[in-house]
């Protein structure tokens, strides 16, 4: 049954804003029915991949992990089988050592380290009270919490800690089992968790999925289209071309802070509350080198506060497609907050310097070109007052006939399976 929109009248005409995985989603589902604008010149979102003289790469680790088996089924069909399914290989670098993450498993790889973290970590009271930096420690020990939870964490977010959702912390900071640890530590392999493996297109980037799932509403996609203003009283878009279309109902999938920007009429209170959502800006910084790297690694998590990036991956690593022959690529990712503008010659400069510092390339002169993508809105996150707001403005948006989809439509945190089920819950509710 079709919802009704004001005044009780059920009408076709519905709008989605944005064509990452969630609006595609929702297009697939709704099919003739909608009209998707996306203001880049390809479909996609985050999850999409570029392309840069011969080189591929993707916005740092774009992979699917699923636990719902009907979206693993329906991405299946989607991609016609061309995926495979992978260990996952990630690493750390802390203290100069390269051990397995998670961290509070793979430190004990290290005799130095484990003498370092594993008298605290006996010790830890597994309480999760107090703020991010306590609750860290109560979890993991004042060690592992000041050599790598807490600068790793400063770095990705670019927020102070103690002003994170409570609850939400605690996603980033699971418990872990006195018990396993000292099977750990006796060199028992523990049984690996749903996140170790995941799925990933078996010759090409991430983008392989939004391609497909755009390729049968090709004529329903309006490509380099920005909707630039939203009246929800009367129920219209106007674009970049300065056209306006009318809906009846809207999914924005685009950032919250965004379509709040763009809505001409919402009442003042609804732009105070947005001022209330916190996200990290990201540097995506590829590389193209000229030797594939002595590394097998999807990626790699760095805590030491003297490097720019906190995470690298190694597109090869995913499949051998995203290179050219004998060459190699990495993508370097730097946080800056969302609200400043960040300086990318300087950034793009100390990534170089800094592959090499952390021994990931030999020197610079394995460095044969870049390429760099920037996104203002990279990971939401929950303050203690952004939760509150977040909410109020989702309910004043349901009451306009604006439902909101994807990871920064409701603004969470939120892997690449709940945005795609996100967009088809939102469609749903429209058919």
């Amino acid at each position: 049954m079709a919802l009704k929109n004001k005044g009780g009248r059920v009408r076709e005409a519905i709008v989605i804003i944005g064509a990452g995985l969630a609006g595609l989603a929702a297009a697939w589902k709704l099919k003739e029915k909608a009209e998707v604008f996306e203001a880049s010149d390809a479909v996609g979102g985050v999850a999409r991949t570029y392309k840069c003289k011969g080189f591929s790469y993707d916005l740092g680790p774009h992979v699917l992990y699923f636990r719902n088996l009907k979206t693993q089924r329906w991405v299946e069909e989607i991609l016609e089988g061309r995926w495979r399914r992978q260990a996952r290989r990630a690493k750390i670098v802390i203290d100069g050592e390269k051990v397995d993450y998670p961290i509070q498993e793979g430190f004990l790889q290290s005799d130095r380290l484990k003498r370092r973290f594993l008298p605290d970590l006996l010790k830890v009271t597994q309480c999760k009270e107090g703020n991010f930096k306590e609750m860290a420690a109560n979890l993991y020990g004042s060690a592992l919490a000041e050599d790598f939870f807490m600068p790793y964490n400063d770095k990705l977010w670019c927020h102070p800690l103690d002003e994170m959702d409570k609850e939400w912390a605690q996603r980033f900071l699971p418990s872990f089992p006195r018990d396993d640890l000292g099977r750990l530590a006796k060199g028992e392999t523990l049984p690996r968790g749903p996140n170790a493996y995941f799925f990933y297109p078996e010759k090409s980037g991430i983008g392989t999925l939004s391609q497909a799932l755009g390729e049968g509403l090709s004529n329903r996609i309006h490509l380099s289209t920005k909707v630039t203003s939203i009246n929800t009283e009367e129920g219209w878009v106007q674009t970049n071309s300065g056209t306006r279309h009318h809906y009846s109902y809207l999914i924005s999938t685009i950032p919250l802070p965004e379509i709040l920007r763009a809505s001409v009429d919402l009442p003042e209170p609804a732009r105070v509350l947005a001022e209330e959502l916190k996200s990290t800006g990201m540097v995506f910084v590829h590389l193209c080198l000229a030797h594939p790297l002595n590394d097998d690694s999807h990626w790699v998590y760095f805590s030491d506060p003297e490097i720019s990036f906190h995470r690298i991956s190694i597109p090869r690593n995913y499949s051998d497609g995203m290179t050219p022959p004998d060459r190699g690529s990495i993508v370097a990712e730097v946080s800056f907050p969302s609200d400043k503008n960040p300086d990318i010659q300087t950034i793009v400069e100390k990534v170089k310097m800094d592959t090499v510092k952390s021994g990931m390339v030999g020197g610079l002169e394995d460095i044969i070109s870049h390429d760099v993508q920037v996104r203002r809105y990279a990971y939401v996150f929950p303050t203690m007052k952004g939760e509150k707001a977040r909410e109020e403005l989702r309910w004043i948006l349901k009451h306009r006939d604006i439902l909101l989809a994807g990871r920064y439509g409701v603004w969470e945190y939120a892997n690449m399976e709940r945005a795609l089920e996100q967009g088809i819950k939102a469609a749903e509710a429209l058919c």
